[in-house]
């Protein structure tokens, strides 16, 4: 099964159903104000940044997606907070953003 390709700042790359990076080391911080616009995110702010940052380190820990509260420790933000910058969904938003594998639940 091939992954649909789309071109994003600065290369073409392979994204899931839901648009979000198959391969994380494509990831550039061009790509993620992309994906925060789509998003619904004009701008991405140092906090927004913190966090997504924080998102990337905690997968890399974790081997894998991370989970919300590695996030918060990491990042130290509240979640209340993550959720007012990300709009609701804080943890899908910012791993779509920070080019990591939609996690699950």
């Amino acid at each position: 099964l091939q992954m649909p390709r789309r071109t994003l700042p600065g290369c073409e790359v392979e994204v899931d159903e839901g648009g979000f990076l198959v391969d994380s080391f494509a990831w550039t911080p061009e790509i993620a104000e992309e994906l925060a616009r789509e998003c619904g995110l004009e701008t991405l702010t140092p906090r927004h940044w913190r966090a997504v940052l924080c998102c990337r380190e905690a997968a890399a820990r974790a081997g894998g997606a991370p989970d919300l509260f590695s996030v918060v420790r990491l990042a130290g933000l509240p979640l209340r907070e993550l959720d007012r910058l990300f709009r609701h969904r804080p943890l899908e938003r910012m791993a779509k953003i920070a080019g990591l594998p939609r996690p699950s639940a």
